[in-house]
């Protein structure tokens, strides 16, 4: 059987559309291949003025790098890209593209006053985009006997909080500290602070790794509806990202499905570096505190 590596929904009316589902019969609607697939058939939401679509599946048997090179080309040139996270799915472009995240925003129909996380793909990441209070990495210092001796140089010490990073990511969590001057300034310029994550996903960190920036992300929906986990809880999105990364269901339980809804657990380290503060409880709200609280000292606010 001839298998298709990749399906671009492009400006077709409806009907050309089940004409070719018509073409398929016989033949499983989605079918993976090299880490891309065909996609069931267009959505009724994409109309002749929507730009061109692209649909990839993930391979369980190969490590993506053709989706993953396919994300970088389109993110470079300023696209919007849907995929899958630990917990839902998100939409992501490059945070230090100003125009791409105005178009994120766009897309969400989401007030440019609430802010929007950045990912990357390694905990040792974290320092490069944000700075801790000292008070904190003094404390993180003290309490793990590990000693920066190149502060100097750097106003941020992956060294000293690696170990503290290290028990929350990767996972689902997202962390609000202050922003570095390196982050671009437009991004959520209203606020002196930034959330950034690492997830549990393959996929997600091998791409930022491979762009080695980060990647602004917020959850794959319209804003205040309830997040995505597969592609068609967003087909109404459908038509306005470039490219949707397909890894099926993100969770089949029904337990763990309520809980992956609720996102990421999201924490702020305070400015007196001795305290923390739960701005949304999330999926990970009780592991998280509890290290916070019994290993790390903190207290919460």
């Amino acid at each position: 059987m001839f298998l298709l590596r990749q399906l671009t929904v492009r400006n077709l009316p409806y009907s050309h559309c089940q004409d070719f589902s018509g073409m398929m019969d016989g033949i499983q609607q989605r079918v993976a291949i090299h880490g891309s697939c065909l996609i069931e058939n267009c959505s009724k939401n994409i109309s002749k003025k929507d730009s061109s679509t692209t649909f990839f599946h993930l391979s369980e048997t190969n490590d993506n790098s053709d989706v993953i090179e396919s994300c970088v080309s389109v993110l470079h040139n300023g696209g919007v890209v849907a995929l899958p996270t630990d917990t839902i799915y998100g939409i992501a472009c490059l945070a230090q593209s100003t125009e791409a995240v105005d178009r994120l925003y766009k897309i969400k129909g989401r007030s440019d006053t609430k802010p929007i996380a950045i990912c990357v793909g390694e905990s040792f990441d974290v320092c490069q985009w944000t700075r801790f209070p000292q008070p904190f990495v003094d404390a993180i210092s003290h309490k793990t006997g590990i000693i920066d001796d190149k502060t100097y140089y750097r106003a941020c010490s992956p060294t000293v909080l690696n170990e503290m990073l290290s028990d929350f990511l990767p996972g689902p969590v997202t962390i609000v500290t202050e922003r570095a001057p390196a982050l671009n300034s437009e991004l959520n310029p209203k606020n002196s602070t930034v959330g950034i994550r690492v997830p549990d996903c393959e996929f997600i960190r091998n791409l930022a790794n491979r762009l080695r920036e980060p990647l602004a992300l917020t959850s794959a929906n319209t804003s205040g509806s309830t997040s995505s986990l597969c592609v068609e809880d967003f087909r109404n999105l459908w038509g306005k990202i470039d490219v949707v990364v397909d890894a099926g269901t993100i969770e089949d339980d029904s337990t763990k499905m309520k809980l992956a809804r609720d996102g990421s657990t999201v924490f702020r380290i305070m400015p007196d570096g001795q305290s923390f503060k739960v701005l949304r409880p999330g999926c990970a709200y009780q592991k998280t505190t509890k290290t916070l609280r019994e290993k790390w000292n903190l207290t919460e606010v």
